[in-house]
């Protein structure tokens, strides 16, 4: 299995997963479909996350995993290093494990 923020197909068919993220100052617990991105999530739950171009190009949605692991389908703006320090991106980001916990 792909290391947390690693990229990688995303998995569908199988029930979602919970999200809890911290963004400006606020902590949201959402349901987090597996075929559905963390920003996409977000927009449809009314939170203002940051995002620009939804295509992982610009690196504006940039956030922190700090628990759970995410599959990314494309994270090329990401060097190696930043995901091993578990910076990932929420327009690609889609989750693997049940829990996920993350940072803007």
């Amino acid at each position: 299995m792909p290391e947390a923020g690693e990229c990688a197909a995303v998995q569908t068919g199988v029930e979602a997963a919970t999200v809890e993220v911290d963004v400006d100052g606020a902590r949201h617990r959402l349901p987090w479909p597996r075929d559905q991105s963390l920003v996409d999530t977000m927009l449809d739950a009314g939170i203002d996350v940051p995002h620009s171009c939804r295509e992982g190009h610009c690196g504006s949605c940039v956030a922190t995993l700090t628990s759970g692991e995410v599959y990314m389908g494309s994270c090329d703006i990401l060097e190696p290093h930043d995901r091993a320090d578990g910076l990932i991106l929420g327009c690609q980001a889609r989750p693997v494990t049940p829990e996920v916990h993350v940072e803007f």
